[in-house]
């Protein structure tokens, strides 16, 4: 078992899983199910791997054994359950069709004749319409509503004034993208070459995708669980299921 790695290593610096569980603010519950392998007690995926990596850390022990058996454990399909249907069901009255069906029909009659009523007084208004607007006097028009001639109407000022701003730029694009897509449920480590890190976890289907300058280094916790795309061009499937691999780009 992977977390019996962590726990050997407590055990040897004598620390009680309580005294530990107060230190990381993580329930000594979940702490314990880590060091036995019981992940169907431990909450979502995101959350395991941020406490294990917490825990072992707090140890000074590898963490990444342990990230890996939890999601070999992830992709590990579980037995169906089928639950027998008991053949005893009680039949229904026929009497109770007969009051739905009776219910049914006056509540399809209620609808029918709001409908009609509200189209019956639509179609009133809309023979009164124009008789309404046909008394509404129509404004002449103001002979200070015309443009002085040479003068220049506003809008077209506005317009020049709009033409005359500076474009916003666009923000530049980077050198170089990798495109990630999983058939399986795969862990993902990249570290880009200003020293910053992203830690993702794809299920079959998710995708991911990095754009970046200079150099990158990526760690694979199920190489046989992704397709890979760098810069447009397909590398396929880079190893086999439940390799870890690592790789580095633009490859040398």
């Amino acid at each position: 078992m992977a977390g019996e790695i962590l726990k050997k290593r407590r055990e040897e610096l004598g620390i009680d899983i309580r005294e530990a569980a107060d230190a990381l603010k993580i329930s000594p519950e979940y702490l314990a199910s880590i060091e036995n392998d019981i992940f169907d007690k431990l909450p979502v995926a995101v959350y395991t791997i941020g406490y294990i990596r917490c825990y072992a850390k707090y140890l000074n022990v590898d963490a990444e054994p342990v990230i890996i058996n939890f999601v070999s454990h992830l992709t590990t399909p579980k037995p169906s359950t089928i639950i027998p249907v008991s053949s005893s069901r009680r039949k229904v009255p026929l009497y109770f069709y007969g009051i739905l069906a009776l219910v049914i029909g006056f509540l399809t009659f209620a609808v029918y004749t709001y409908t009609v009523k509200n189209r019956t007084g639509v179609m009133t208004a809309e023979k009164l319409k124009p008789s309404v607007e046909e008394k509404i006097p129509v404004p002449a028009a103001r002979p200070t509503d015309a443009v002085a001639p040479g003068t220049v109407p506003v809008e077209t000022k506005t317009e020049e004034l709009k033409a005359s701003e500076p474009l916003p730029t666009a923000p530049a694009k980077k050198a170089h993208h990798v495109v990630i897509t999983a058939s399986d449920t795969v862990w993902l480590q990249i570290r880009f070459e200003d020293g910053k890190i992203d830690e993702v976890l794809l299920r079959s289907g998710g995708s991911k995708r990095w754009e970046f300058d200079g150099t990158a280094m990526l760690k694979i916790g199920n190489a046989g669980g992704v397709s890979l795309k760098f810069d447009g061009k397909d590398l396929g499937t880079p190893g086999n299921t439940g390799q870890v691999l690592n790789l580095t780009f633009p490859q040398s």
